[in-house]
Parts: C-alpha cells; sequence; structure tokens
C-alpha cells in the first residue's frame, strides 16, 4: 500500500521541475520507479496474486512487442552488429583511426532514452497491478484531478497575477499560460488528461444521484443536493482545468484535448448503463458555461487562429524533411533519441533562413515520425501496436464491464487526445505526460476486464 502511494507521488510530483524535461529531473523519477519496482518486486515474490497472473496473460502480447523494441535499442547501442552500423561511423574511424561504430548516431543519448521508456512502462505496470482494484483506481482518477486542478490554479495565478516567471525562472516574454511546464502546449496535452479524469468522474457522480430522482420537486430537490456534495470538487476542477487550458492558446492542445472530451462524452453514452437524460442536460448546461469562459479567455487563443490557422508552415517543411530523411534509413533508424544530433544533417538552407540564426530544431513536431526516424519502421510499428493494443483494451473493455465503465472510456478518450496531439508536436516526449499517461491507462486498462478477482 505504501509503494502505491510513493508511485502516486513521484508520478504527481514530475510536473514540479518543468515537467521533469532536465536530465537531473527525469533521471531521478526514473531511479525512483524502478526502486519502487524493484521494492514491488521482492515483495511480490512472497505474496504473487493469482488474480494479478491471470489478467497479466490478457497484455502478454503488448508485454512481448515492447519487449522486442527495448532489445532493438540495445542492438543500436552495441558492437555486436558491425555489418549494421551507420556509414558515419566509417567516416568518423577513418579521421579518428578508431574501430568502434553503432546502429545508432548517439548510444548514450539511445540509453538515456531507453531509461525514460523504461520508467514509463513501469509506471503503467504498476499501475495496472494496483488498479485491479477499483478503489486504487478510482484513487488514481482522483488524484489526477487534483494535481491537474492545482497545477492549473498555479498557472492561472503566475499569468493573471503577470508575475513573469516559471517557478523560480524569469519569463520575460511569458504571454501564455503554461504553469510549470515552459511550453504551453504539453501543460495543454497535461491539462487535457486530468480534465478528461474530472469529466468522467462528474458523469460518475451525476450517474448516480440520477437514481435518486423518482418524478416530482421531491425527486429533483435530492437530486440536485447529491449532485452538489458529490460533485463539487470535480466541477470546480473542471472549471479551473478548461480555463487553463484555453489560456494555454495552444491550438493542437485545445483541439486534440476537445476531441478528447468528445469521445469520452460518446463512449459513456454508447453504455445503456452509463446513459441518462438528466447528465445530458447537465452537459449542455456546462457547454453553456463553458463559452462563456471560452467567450471572455479566448482572445489570445482565437487571435492565433485567426492569424496562423490551423496549420503551420514552417512544421510542414519539418515534417517533409523528416520524411525525407527517414527515406534515407527506413529499417534501421538513426538511434532513439538521436533526432536532435542527426536532423541538422538534412535540414535544408529554405529552412534554416526562416528563423534567426543559429536555429537548433530539437523535435519533429511529429511524435510518429520523429519515433519513424529513430527506430525505423519495423520497430517504430511495434511501439505504435503497443498503444493500439491498450486502446483496444479500453474499447472492448467499454462493452463488456456492465459497471465502472468510465475507466475504459478514460482511456480511449486519453489515447485520443494523446494521438491526435502527437501529430502535430512532441508532448509524449515531455516527461510528466507520458508519466501521467502511463498511469491513467494502468487504471484504465485494469478496469477494462471482468470484475471477477479484482481486489488485491
Amino acid at each position: 500500500m505504501k509503494l502505491f502511494y510513493c508511485l502516486l507521488l513521484v508520478v504527481f510530483l514530475s510536473p514540479l521541475p518543468y515537467a521533469a524535461n532536465t536530465p537531473w529531473a527525469w533521471s531521478l523519477c526514473s531511479l525512483l520507479i524502478a526502486t519502487i519496482a524493484i521494492i514491488w518486486a521482492i515483495q511480490s515474490i512472497f505474496s504473487f496474486k493469482n488474480s494479478f497472473s491471470s489478467q497479466l496473460k490478457l497484455i502478454i502480447d503488448i508485454i512481448v512487442v515492447f519487449f522486442f523494441v527495448v532489445c532493438w535499442v540495445l542492438i543500436q547501442t552495441s558492437h555486436f552488429s558491425p555489418n549494421l552500423n551507420h556509414p558515419l561511423w566509417q567516416l568518423n574511424n577513418s579521421v579518428a583511426r578508431s574501430v568502434f561504430g553503432f546502429i545508432s548516431l548517439t548510444p548514450a543519448d539511445s540509453l538515456d532514452s531507453l531509461m525514460r521508456l523504461l520508467s514509463y512502462a513501469l509506471v503503467f505496470f504498476l499501475a495496472f497491478y494496483y488498479s485491479l482494484d477499483v478503489y486504487k483506481a478510482r484513487l488514481i482518477f482522483y488524484s489526477l484531478i487534483v494535481i491537474g486542478f492545482f497545477y492549473s490554479a498555479y498557472g492561472l495565478i503566475i499569468y493573471l497575477g503577470d508575475f513573469k516567471m516559471i517557478l523560480w525562472r524569469e519569463e520575460p516574454d511569458l504571454s501564455s499560460l503554461s504553469s510549470t511546464f515552459v511550453n504551453r502546449n504539453h501543460f495543454a496535452t497535461f491539462a487535457g488528461l486530468t480534465l478528461l479524469c474530472s469529466l468522467a468522474l462528474i458523469h460518475d457522480a451525476t450517474t448516480v444521484s440520477a437514481r435518486y430522482n423518482r418524478g416530482g420537486n421531491i425527486g429533483l430537490q435530492r437530486f440536485i443536493e447529491n449532485l452538489i456534495t458529490r460533485v463539487w470538487f470535480p466541477l470546480l476542477a473542471f472549471i479551473v482545468i478548461s480555463t487553463a487550458l484555453i489560456l494555454t492558446h495552444s491550438r493542437g492542445g485545445f483541439f486534440s484535448s476537445l476531441l478528447g472530451l468528445f469521445v469520452l462524452l460518446l463512449a459513456l453514452n454508447s453504455n445503456s448503463k452509463t446513459r441518462n437524460v438528466y447528465i445530458l442536460w447537465l452537459f449542455i448546461t456546462f457547454i453553456a458555461v463553458g463559452s462563456i469562459v471560452f467567450y471572455i479567455s479566448s482572445d489570445g487563443l482565437l487571435s492565433r487562429l485567426d492569424s496562423q490557422g490551423l496549420s503551420d508552415p514552417l512544421r510542414e517543411l519539418n515534417h517533409q524533411l523528416t520524411w525525407t530523411a527517414i527515406l534515407t534509413n527506413p529499417w534501421l533508424g538513426f538511434g532513439l533519441g538521436s533526432f536532435e544530433e542527426v536532423f541538422p544533417l538534412y535540414k535544408t538552407m529554405e529552412m534554416a533562413g526562416s528563423f534567426t540564426s543559429p536555429y537548433l530544431i530539437d523535435y519533429a513536431h511529429n511524435t510518429y515520425l520523429e519515433t519513424i526516424f529513430e527506430l525505423g519502421f519495423p520497430a517504430a510499428m511495434g511501439l505504435f501496436y503497443c498503444f493500439l493494443r491498450l486502446a483496444s483494451i479500453c474499447f472492448i473493455g467499454l462493452f463488456v464491464r456492465k459497471k465502472n465503465s468510465l475507466y475504459p472510456a478514460v482511456g480511449l478518450a486519453a489515447t485520443c487526445l494523446i494521438a491526435t496531439h502527437a501529430c502535430v508536436d512532441f508532448s509524449m516526449q515531455i516527461p510528466a505526460i507520458p508519466y501521467t499517461y502511463a498511469l491513467l491507462m494502468g487504471a484504465a486498462c485494469a478496469q477494462s476486464f471482468s470484475s471477477r478477482n479484482s481486489t488485491l
């Protein structure tokens, strides 16, 4: 039980040091999560649950495919495949008179990225284990609402107070809300994930409250009273987080979150047990209130949409060059985490002239292209399969579960949000976001299976 709360604490504190997007922060998070996993493994030797082993068999294909992806990254950074080494190593060896070579052009960065990838997987695995207990799954969702509210409230204070700071660092050009994430697009993704949890718990509370309605004023009064007492905090969090999301002025983050909310509402109302006319009316009220909030606080977002539209020519050029680079080495890749160092080899003068010099491109602004660039097609498809399989588990669980279907519904919506935003940005490469997503999906997938033998 203590390990469970330690896991929550690490994940919930990960957004604090600039979304853990610094070497010391992601290394510390990885170390803490690995320590938790080792202690869990030692404890499990003496008290392994049969119910967990039976559920584990249902995701064995994900584990196997992910294992092969990890093995491929290790091969990319090893000396055991001299015939597959990138040709640039031959040029380097002829100059430096060395015999070393790798598939990866940046083996140290590849191992660093692998460390982070494994820590995300451990968060999902541990969350999956603990969330077979529905009480812990609900606690994860409620805790995500709490941290979403906390970081959104902090962002609103900094932004509306015009403090021009992010934590202890001054940001004189801070024109959008980004909380502790530095980049507004990444905070928008984080806010969208926590927003889904708040809407799901609001839906669940209103479903329970609606059962008190037996017609007439008395029934309606009981419905409103129970709604206020059960849903006040998720409703408050929903308003605060959605306001912060709008003030990020992130086009991709806003519309991907909007899509996630739509998928969640569609999923919840596709199940006859969670469909309720009072809830639909309540959501219409939410839309009306949200429209007012949007009208008041969305000037920055609307101005960006008016001036720049939904597309970005520079990102499109970036995508084209990334695809060109992929075609030069489509099967082996350049090494996990190598994009920042390798992409300048393919950067054209046209792109360089579009920015003040010197210009450094850290990411492809398309996670799919960047993953293929780094891993090659086979390994990248394997990693994509893992995410697609998680979404399919939630989709099936949405109709299999007779109760608690809100968990797979949120998992499906969260994956749609992440998958959409990954087309135009790199949020999943900022550690705090995959930690949050892995924790959420662990709970969602665990509660997508039959509730039999689910109590640990």
